[in-house]
């Protein structure tokens, strides 16, 4: 699946975005479907040479993009990632709080290192985005905030028990931020996705001993069968970016290929 098979024209012109761990798999999806539909988008990404890559592979569709080098586990990243957004763009109207980090462990093996440096990546990082885009989104009159969550919001998976507790808590502050800052315009919400063919994952298969396996099984648990494509995912980001999700707010957004309603 491309951009190009799901975009829907100049849905998000005139919209300038950021989009956290924008270099590499459902970020890199997300920004080119945004780019695709007309938006200006920062890439905010720890890898300079991937960010560059993202950027030239939206060469030639309707809006642009832009790189922005930081590390998320420094407030002062997502601020002056913003900052930058405004400086070239003249505002922020979307902000994609997707950049995160898993490591496979039991509870018992997994280091309070590895718990925190989730804690900062995946729930944190995200904190910090959503209150440094209120005053942006408020100065422009309202603002989309689209929080990176997963069917681990709602499930669990006991070889990485640390982002569960992270992605359960994505929800609980999307739908604190959704209520507070509703009056001023802006929506926030989740996407949570199944089980997707992105670098992430692939190092999760790659901890196992038999990653092939591995993969095949999770295809196979899957009503659908199959791993998502991260584009299928950021068709459903833009949709909630653009005014067409105008009513949609506070919600967790489930993209998975049936596999939470799965009994057996």
């Amino acid at each position: 699946m491309t951009p190009n098979k799901t975009i829907v024209e100049d849905r998000l012109k005139g919209k300038a975005a950021v989009v956290t761990g924008g270099a590499s798999g459902l970020g890199r999806a997300v920004v080119q479907a945004l780019v695709a539909e007309g938006a200006a988008v920062v890439v905010l990404d720890i890898s300079a040479d991937r960010a560059e890559e993202v950027v030239d592979g939206c060469a030639g569709l309707e809006g642009r993009a832009v790189t922005h080098v930081g590390d998320l586990s420094e407030e002062r990243t997502i601020i002056e990632a913003i900052e930058h957004c405004r400086g070239e763009f003249g505002s922020l109207d979307i902000l994609h709080n997707n950049a995160g980090w898993q490591k496979e462990a039991p509870l018992h093996q997994t280091s309070n290192e590895d718990w925190q440096r989730m804690i900062s990546l995946n729930l944190t990082a995200v904190f910090w985005g959503c209150k440094h885009a209120i005053g942006p989104m408020r100065a422009s009159g309202g603002g989309s905030i689209i929080n990176t969550g997963s069917v681990l919001s709602f499930t669990a998976d006991a070889m990485v028990p640390a982002y569960c507790a992270t992605k359960a808590g994505v929800i609980g502050l999307t739908r604190a931020v959704a209520l507070a800052y509703i009056e001023d315009g802006i929506r926030c919400n989740a996407i949570c996705p199944g089980d997707m063919d992105t670098p992430l994952t692939r190092g999760y298969f790659e901890a196992t001993d038999d990653p092939t396996a591995t993969r095949r099984n999770l295809e196979q648990a899957s009503p659908i069968k199959r791993l998502a494509d991260p584009a299928e995912i950021a068709t459903a980001v833009a949709y909630l970016a653009s005014d067409q999700a105008s009513f949609v707010n506070g919600s967790a957004f489930v993209v998975d290929g049936g596999l939470t309603i799965k009994t057996y």
